[in-house]
């Protein structure tokens, strides 16, 4: 049996305040290091050049992650304060949690991080990541480690015609490359006064003719037709499996004229 240790620890991140005139050493030097799929909580301690933490309980800084190549700031935050002005332990520290959400549009990827004092006019003033009066930070952005969220894909249009029932949408991108023969497929169907029937289909073709669509029916189903009944609610449906691309067919039963509004489909 392999055993695995795992440690829990805290990004800890020193800023030197009030301008240094010793000696040109680099006392702290660290590597951000954030990971895709998860918040990443950082805390900041800002010091003096003789490594006393410093009082900022009426200060304000700001972080900013900032694209090598762009040199554009790709990620803004104000720390919050934690020095209260009397415990000792939290003395000089402030913090701030970079998002899971913050991180969904960069690359993975080297950047560099700066910590400014905001002042009371709006003017920013520099602090120092050493003694050496070196201003910016090193962030490495690593993917892998954690799941990505992928974003539901919405499909609202429906074409009359085209497939089994009367109503069809266009073929959705079920991502097999990245998934195992027993992925998990999720739709959250929209109805308004519905009754009818829908039916899920995949291919496993890049470019399908009809007869390439095969039907695909839903876990704890007796078969691929789903029924509703005067529905006008949001119901949920899973299925598994690895397909080139996925589409939706619905169609009223007799004298019905309620819809599917959309269907939200995640893979």
């Amino acid at each position: 049996m392999q055993t695995v240790s795992r440690y829990l620890l805290s990004q800890l991140v020193i800023a030197y305040i009030n301008g240094y005139h010793g000696r040109n050493s680099k006392v702290y030097d660290r590597r951000l290091t954030l990971h895709r799929g998860v918040s990443n909580p950082l805390t900041f301690t800002f010091k003096n050049e003789d490594q006393k933490a410093q009082d900022i309980t009426s200060k304000t800084y700001e972080f900013n992650m900032i694209d090598s190549e762009s040199k554009k700031a790709v990620i803004t935050k104000t720390l919050t304060i934690l020095d209260d002005g009397s415990t000792t332990s939290t003395k000089g520290d402030a913090s701030c949690t970079i998002t899971e959400g913050d991180l969904l549009p960069l690359d993975a990827k080297f950047y560099n991080f700066a910590v400014r004092e905001v002042k009371s006019d709006g003017s920013r003033e520099i602090t120092y990541s050493d003694t050496g009066y070196a201003a910016a930070g090193t962030v490495e952005l690593l993917d892998g480690a954690y799941p990505e969220f992928i974003a539901s894909t919405s499909v609202s249009t429906f074409t009359a015609n085209g497939g089994p029932l009367a109503y069809t949408s266009g073929n959705i991108d079920a991502r097999p490359g990245i998934n195992s023969n027993k992925a998990l497929h999720t739709i959250a169907v929209y109805t308004k006064n519905f009754s009818g029937a829908l039916r899920v289909q995949g291919t496993m073709s890049a470019s399908p003719s009809e007869s390439d669509y095969f039907d695909i029916t839903m876990e704890d189903a007796s078969g691929p037709a789903n029924s509703f009944t005067d529905s006008t609610t949001v119901t949920n449906f899973n299925f598994t499996g690895v397909y080139h691309s996925v589409r939706f067919s619905w169609g009223n039963s007799t004298d019905n004229t309620g819809v599917i509004d959309k269907i939200l489909y995640r893979q």
